[in-house]
């Protein structure tokens, strides 16, 4: 892990740590490599995941650790009508992932925006919920081309499958303060 200045120990979720071990997981997986063959060639394909409703006032900040703690502050805001909100920046092009990384509002323009409450997440990582389903029942709500990702189906279930395949824990759940 290059750019984390950190142990992350145990990697927690969400952090620049798990994104970096995610896009590093995202690039030694032959299997997304070959399905997203083509993703992000002659068209726009980073993603922006957005996270809201994240429960940043029901966690012990205090028994944090410091860099998460700046994490917290730097990369997750109040907004009306979404609660907390956290984002981060995945870019995906040919069967690669050239970046993935917590990001402040407005900071990237991909061309697709993938929105849920942070218990959707969380749902996806523990494998509860499929993302293709997901999208489809409308638990997810994907700003982009729609039929565009349907025609990648196979690599987002891998994204979602690699994602789901990293040792980490929930940060809202180890430093719960209620």
């Amino acid at each position: 892990m290059s750019n984390v200045e950190y142990d992350p120990d145990p990697l927690l979720f969400p952090s620049q740590a798990w994104f970096e071990a995610y896009e590093e997981a995202i690039n030694d997986d032959e299997a997304y490599r070959e399905a997203s063959e083509g993703w992000g060639v002659d068209f726009e394909g980073d993603f922006l995941f957005e996270m809201t409703e994240m429960p940043v006032e029901e966690m012990d900040t205090a028994a944090m650790p410091e860099y998460l703690r700046e994490e917290l502050d730097e990369y997750v805001t109040p907004e009306e009508g979404k609660g907390h909100v956290g984002r981060a920046y995945l870019g995906l092009e040919d069967g690669r992932c050239t970046g993935a990384r917590l990001v402040e509002p407005d900071s990237v323009d991909p061309g697709f925006r993938l929105t849920a409450p942070t218990e959707t997440w969380k749902a996806l990582l523990d494998q509860e919920i499929g993302i293709i389903d997901g999208m489809m029942s409308g638990k997810f709500q994907l700003d982009g081309d729609m039929q565009k990702v349907l025609q990648y189906s196979q690599a987002a279930v891998r994204l979602t499958d690699i994602a789901g395949e990293i040792d980490a824990a929930f940060a809202d759940e180890r430093y719960d303060g209620g």
